[in-house]
């Protein structure tokens, strides 16, 4: 079947989805002058509405400077959202009939409703329809629009400015700082001055309440308050004993804070960065011969998502806990995919993807009976990360717990291969599949909740469903149980096209399995390397925004 959408080109892909879109926020302003208890719905939808037309006339004006890459993978994303539109457009306009002699003032023919036939709760359930497809949609496209903000040259600033000048009609959150934002982050992917005349990153002890800190169960990270303002923040233990260069690993650390100083959480998956906390005072002035210890990254937490929780944790609670229904596990996954595609926008590797260091954050006013639009995933456990062009060593360990999310090129104390951005993606996978059977491959020692105690005195063991991944002939323990990586690799990969298929579907199965096979050379779409040896650094994130956020986005439930 011949895809109607991919024979218009992205110019008139873009025009297509401004007419059907202008049709929606039309429809949908019908039917609030006819239910004002509807009102609120419309304004999110327009709203929404209007941060993708922002979006649209940006790519409109940057389409000559656009690679092969960057067209196709807009192309791609804007077809999923013609498909939206028109599928709202279809449920909602049988509700409407249009005027022949009301013109409106744009000097389009105005739409009436049919007042007798519009039920509000029938009304209020498709609009909501409407408001998660758009925004679900807007988590597909944003990587990919991101992404051109790694285009060199003065075009994209410049346009960057000149939308910014522009009155929105509607001013709303998020009309208002998708430019700003945007323009945060063409700043934080710009090479960095680190010849010490930069303001430091490292923050000054005593900032915070040293009483309100404690560990977070089944994460590397603690939970603390800020002195001044009792505002929470996370600290994110970094060491680096590890790296055989110190200054390229302070070097790493402190344009990683820099580049995180002014994110948005909501928008990417990754916490606003206050600094670097240094509990101990050691060295960390260029040329120190001596590994610094102490020391944290300190993250802002949203204030408005008050609690958090490792996905370690959550996965723990069992199929009766939250995200138990399928449409939970698929927004959960949406978002970690992204937070995992803008570490890479970033130009960094996070090297530490598991469900330890992934947190769920969650609003003070939420409900056990409904996650939906209550909770946000952001990425921690920076560790070991490193700039993605940066040297990397090969030296590693052989903590089994850890290894079951490494590649198994990167498992053991001597690895076989410098860490790429495709290592991370394929820890992406076997997170994905936890996800989706909703089990843990790893089990704890009883985690006593009030004590919050710390990863380092507990022990690990494969649980029931990680003990599937070892054959029978294999003990359970530890060390035994990845004694060979490439086995337990097939076995993830069997898990994936078998009891993950019957219960996420097939779809989100080949998102897996893509995920799991993406440094293998048979992989149709990660197998070549030639062909990610690219000039301006963006091919792999292509690849993975269209071949895993993009897919994994299109799943309806």
């Amino acid at each position: 079947m011949v895809d109607p959408f991919g024979v218009l080109g992205l110019i008139g892909t873009i025009d297509t989805a401004y007419h059907w879109g202008t049709e929606l926020v039309a429809l949908c302003k019908a039917f609030a002058n006819a239910e004002v208890r509807l009102h609120e719905s419309v304004v999110r939808v327009e709203a929404c509405w209007l941060k993708i037309q922002l979006q649209l006339e940006f790519i409109r004006r940057l389409e000559p400077q656009l690679s092969e890459w960057h067209k196709n993978i807009q192309q791609q994303a804007l077809e999923i959202l013609l498909q939206k539109l028109h599928a709202a457009n279809t449920k909602l306009s049988g509700l409407v009939k249009k005027s022949d002699a009301l013109p409106d003032g744009a000097g389009e023919k105005a739409i009436i409703v049919e007042v007798k036939r519009l039920k509000y709760a029938f009304m209020k359930d498709r609009l909501a329809d409407t408001i998660t497809d758009l925004e679900v949609w807007q988590g597909i496209f944003d990587p990919s629009w991101f992404l051109m903000m790694k285009i060199a040259g003065p075009e994209v600033d410049q346009q960057l400015y000149f939308m910014s000048q522009q009155q929105q009609p509607i001013s709303t959150h998020e009309t208002k700082a998708v430019i700003p934002t945007t323009q945060q982050l063409r700043r934080a992917l710009k090479p960095i001055d680190d010849n010490g005349t930069r303001k430091t990153v490292f923050l000054l002890p005593g900032g915070l309440n040293t009483e309100s800190v404690q560990s977070l169960a089944y994460s590397p990270v603690r939970i603390a308050r800020r002195a001044d303002n009792g505002e929470l923040v996370v600290l994110d233990p970094i060491t680096c004993i590890s790296r055989a260069n110190i200054n390229s690993a302070l070097r790493d650390i402190r344009n990683f804070a820099r580049r995180l100083k002014h994110t948005d959480p909501f928008t990417f998956g990754l916490l606003e960065c206050k600094g670097i906390l240094n509990e101990d005072g050691a060295d960390t002035k260029p040329d120190t011969a001596i590994p610094p210890t102490g020391l944290s990254f300190v993250f802002r937490v949203p204030p408005t998502h008050s609690h958090a929780q490792s996905l370690r944790h959550r996965l723990l609670s069992g199929p009766s806990g939250e995200h138990d229904s399928l449409s939970a596990r698929f927004d959960l996954a949406r978002q970690l995919v992204n937070a995992v595609s803008y570490v890479h926008l970033y130009e960094f590797v996070h090297k530490n993807i598991r469900p330890e260091t992934i947190l769920i954050l969650r609003r003070g006013d939420y409900g056990s009976a409904n996650t939906g639009g209550h909770e946000t995933t952001v990425l921690v456990g920076f560790d070991v990360l490193r700039d993605a062009e940066g040297k990397t060593n090969r030296l590693g360990d052989d903590d089994w717990e850890k290894n079951l999310y490494r590649h198994p090129q990167r498992q053991g104390k001597t690895l076989k291969t410098d860490y790429t951005m495709r290592h991370d993606i394929y820890s992406v996978g076997v997170c994905l599949l936890e996800i989706g059977l909703w089990g843990s491959f790893v089990e704890y020692d009883k985690v006593d909740d009030k004590d919050q105690s710390s990863l380092a005195t507990t022990n690990f063991r494969p649980s029931s469903l990680g003990s599937k991944l070892a054959a029978e002939s294999d003990s359970t323990s530890g060390p035994e149980f990845l004694k060979s990586p490439e086995r337990v690799k097939d076995k993830l990969l069997q898990l994936a096209r078998g009891t993950l298929r019957r219960s996420m579907g097939n779809k989100y199965s080949k998102v897996v399995e893509t995920c799991l096979t993406c440094l293998d050379k048979d992989n149709e779409d990660f197998g070549d390397d030639g062909e990610f040896k690219d000039e301006d650094g963006f091919a792999v994130g292509a690849m993975y925004i269209e071949k895993v956020v993009q897919k994994l986005g299109e799943i309806s439930v």
